[in-house]
C-alpha cells in the first residue's frame, strides 16, 4: 500500500508522538516507504534540485524488496543518482522510515536518474527547504544531521555489519558476495591495481576481506607477474568468514573474525604486505586504523596498502595518499591503475614499514 507522500507533518520529527526515534531496524512488514538523507564524506548534505524546489530522494518499499538491501539502493538510485555507501534509519512515523546514507553521485551502468544534486552544509540544506515551502523536509534533514554527527563508533560498525553481511551473503556472483557489482573483467579493472604495492614475494594480509575474493585475485595478479604471494584474510563479519572459509578450504585456517581496528594476529605473526580498507572504521578513526596496522600486523621492512574506493576529492573524499600524508606519514607509492572513471583519483596508496 502506497503512502501520500505529498506534505509529510513537520510534528513528525519535532515531539510528536507518531514519530518514534529508533535505535534497531524495524521489522520489514512495519516499513513501506523510506525518506533518504543524503550526506556526502566531507558532511555535507545533498538535496534535489527540482522543478518544484529541493526536496529528498523518497520512495515505497517495492514488493519483494529487502529494504535494508534493495530499497536502500533502489530509491536513492530511482530518485537522486546517489549510491549509498553507509546506511543508518533513525526514525519511524508508523510505516514510513526515515534514513540517513553516506554515499556520492554515481554514474555507472545501475538504472539511475540524473537530476542536479545541491551540496550544502546540512543547516542550509534545512533553512532552504523551509524557505521552499518544505518544513516537513527541512525538519527531517535537522533530525539526521543530528544522528549523523553523533552516531557512536559501536554503531558504526553494526551499521556495517548488518547490512553488508545480509547483502554479500546474497550474491549471485563472487563479485557480489565481495561487494562490487561488476562482473570479472570489471572487477580486474578495478581491483588489480591494489597489487603494484606488491614488489616481491611474501604473505598478503586483506583486512576486510568479505568472500575471499580479493585474497585470491591478489595471489592470481601477483603470480602473472612471477611472484608468489600467500594470501591471509580477516572479516568483522562471521557470516562472511564462514562463507569464505567454504570458497577457500585451502586457506581456511588463515581465515579470521575480528575487527579491523584493534585485531591482533595469533602468536605474533606478521604480514609482509597487510591491505586495508579506510571505510572499515569511521572517518575519525582512520589514523588509528593504519598507525594499529603499521605496529601490529605489519612485519618490519613491510608494507602496509591503504584503500579508499570511494576517493573523490571533489566530493570531500580525499584520496589515499592525501589521508596517509594529511597524518603525517610517509607515502611510499600510490596508484589508480585502470580505475573507473567516475573513481578517477588514486585510491590506493603504500607505506613501508
Amino acid at each position: 500500500m502506497a503512502l501520500d507522500m505529498s506534505k509529510p507533518r513537520v510534528q513528525e520529527v519535532t515531539g510528536d508522538p507518531g514519530l518514534a526515534l529508533i535505535r534497531a531496524d524495524p521489522p520489514a512488514e512495519q516499513v513501506t516507504w523510506i525518506t533518504f538523507v543524503p550526506f556526502l564524506p566531507d558532511g555535507r548534505c545533498a538535496l534535489i534540485e527540482g522543478s518544484d524546489g529541493p526536496s529528498l530522494p523518497s520512495g515505497e518499499v517495492a514488493g519483494g524488496e529487502d529494504y535494508l538491501i534493495d530499497t536502500v539502493l533502489r530509491v536513492p538510485l530511482e530518485t537522486a543518482g546517489f549510491r549509498y555507501q553507509h546506511f543508518h534509519p533513525f526514525a519511524l512515523s508508523g510505516r514510513h522510515l526515515y534514513a540517513w546514507i553516506e554515499g556520492a553521485p554515481y554514474s555507472g551502468k545501475r538504472a539511475h536518474a540524473s537530476p542536479g544534486l545541491m551540496a550544502m552544509p546540512p543547516a542550509e540544506a534545512s533553512a532552504r527547504l523551509d524557505a521552499a515551502g518544505r518544513p516537513d523536509l527541512a525538519a527531517v534533514v535537522a533530525a539526521a544531521a543530528r544522528s549523523y554527527q553523533t552516531l557512536s563508533e559501536q554503531a558504526y560498525y553494526a551499521d556495517n555489519l548488518r547490512t553488508l553481511e545480509r547483502a554479500y551473503l546474497r550474491g549471485r556472483t563472487s563479485q557480489e558476495g565481495s561487494g562490487f557489482g561488476g562482473d570479472e573483467r570489471e572487477w580486474r579493472l578495478a581491483r588489480r591495481h591494489i597489487t603494484d604495492g606488491v614488489r616481491a614475494d611474501g604473505t598478503f594480509l586483506d583486512v576486510g576481506c568479505a568472500n575471499g575474493l580479493l585474497m585470491e585475485s591478489v595471489a592470481g595478479w601477483c603470480a602473472e607477474r612471477g611472484l608468489q604471494v600467500e594470501p591471509y584474510g580477516l572479516d568483522i563479519a562471521p557470516g562472511l568468514v564462514e562463507l569464505a572459509r567454504q570458497r577457500l578450504p585451502q586457506w581456511a585456517e588463515r581465515i579470521w573474525l575480528g575487527n579491523a581496528i584493534d585485531w591482533v594476529p595469533p602468536a605474533g605473526t606478521r604480514f609482509d604486505y597487510v591491505h586495508i580498507l579506510l571505510d572499515c572504521v569511521p572517518a575519525a578513526r582512520r589514523g588509528d586504523l593504519i598507525r594499529h596496522h603499521l605496529h601490529c600486523t605489519v612485519q618490519g621492512g613491510g608494507r602496509l596498502i591503504v584503500s579508499d574506493y570511494g576517493a573523490d576529492p571533489a566530493l570531500g573524499a580525499p584520496s589515499a595518499a592525501e589521508t596517509v600524508a594529511a597524518l603525517g606519514l610517509t607515502c611510499s607509492g600510490q596508484s589508480t591503475g585502470d580505475a573507473r572513471s567516475w573513481r578517477a583519483s588514486a585510491r590506493t596508496a603504500w607505506i613501508d614499514s
